[in-house]
């Protein structure tokens, strides 16, 4: 009988984890790119002459000062992160109810590709962004 009950508590735990972990990561998300602040920034070699154009629209510039206790993210970043924070959410909770087992083989793989894609892309632009993501893209990408 005590076999049955500990079984129980496992699936239950493991079944809450299986909701409460996406919604962790996209609030981590929201919260990195929309609200952190911080006076420390790490730059790649060409993000400083990047940022410095005349040519590239607001929407992309970011914060560049180190000593500027701010946020380090541009609001390209802002928005992508709530996109991103969506994305968790539907592949993680909504859709896997809702698909066959086949089409969820595929959403793994547009998972993966996705966090591929922004993790070069942050990499590229912002370097902020990557560093601070850098636990969601180990969980997507090797743990999960």
């Amino acid at each position: 009988m005590k076999i049955k009950s500990i079984k129980s508590i496992t699936s239950i735990t493991s079944k809450t984890y299986q909701y409460i972990i996406p919604f962790i990561e996209a609030t981590y998300v929201i919260y990195m790119w929309n609200f952190f602040k911080t006076t420390y920034a790490f730059h790649n070699i060409w993000e400083t002459s990047l940022m410095s154009h005349k040519n590239i629209p607001d929407f992309f510039k970011h914060q560049i000062n180190i000593s500027e206790y701010s946020s380090k993210i541009c609001p390209l970043g802002n928005l992508s992160a709530y996109l991103l924070a969506i994305w968790i959410l539907l592949t993680r909770i909504i859709l896997p109810t809702k698909i066959s087992q086949s089409t969820q083989e595929t959403l793994k793989t547009a998972n993966k590709t996705i966090f591929i894609i922004t993790a070069i892309l942050a990499f590229i632009m912002n370097l902020n962004a990557f560093i601070y993501l850098i636990p969601v893209f180990i969980y997507e990408l090797f743990l999960r």
